[in-house]
């Protein structure tokens, strides 16, 4: 048996409340961020010995008076 067409529309539908729903969606920004470096050189002096040597020579007469 075939289904004969129904002329009942049935209930119309009946409009609710409107609402709204938020969906936060967060994507990655790069933000530059700068960092001051400040470079300080310091220069200690350091004792180092250096040697200097003094020569002295003489001379001597050995054997025979003269």
């Amino acid at each position: 048996m075939a289904l004969q067409p129904s002329n009942c529309q049935g209930p119309k539908p009946i409009a609710g409340d409107r609402k709204v729903i938020y969906e936060d969606v967060y994507q990655p920004k790069p933000v530059p961020v700068l960092h001051e470096i400040e470079v300080v050189e310091r220069i200690h002096l350091v004792p180092v010995p250096i040697h200097h040597y003094v020569v002295k020579r003489r001379v001597e007469h050995c054997g025979y008076d003269c």
